[in-house]
């Protein structure tokens, strides 16, 4: 399998003539077949890797049933204060669960 990203003559060669068959199909405008040369070069690429896209990549977060990323929770508590706690004198806590220190104590004790 060829690199499809790699030049070679041949690669070039593809590329100047797909463009031009491009060109000629939209009624040869002013821009010549030179305006066409990315295109080609990606049309090229598809032809000579089919199935370069195809390879499954594992999400790095965990997904929803519906696809959605779920975030972890833990990061709020490094967002700090925004100014709009749940009350106005700061003293309960944001996210639903201990930190990780008291966590960590809690199961030491247990």
């Amino acid at each position: 399998m060829e690199n499809p990203l790699e030049d070679s003559p041949q690669r070039d060669a593809k590329i100047k003539a797909k463009a031009r068959e491009m060109w000629i199909a939209d009624g040869k405008p002013t821009c010549g077949p030179e305006g066409y040369v990315e295109a080609a070069g990606d049309l090229i690429g598809m032809e000579i890797n089919p199935d370069a896209g195809e390879i499954p990549v594992e999400s790095p977060v965990p997904l929803a049933p519906n696809g959605e990323p779920i975030e972890n929770a833990r990061i709020q508590e490094n967002l700090g204060n925004p100014g709009g706690s749940m009350d106005e004198r700061d003293d309960r806590r944001e996210v639903p669960f201990g930190t990780r220190e008291e966590e960590e104590k809690a199961l030491k004790d247990s």
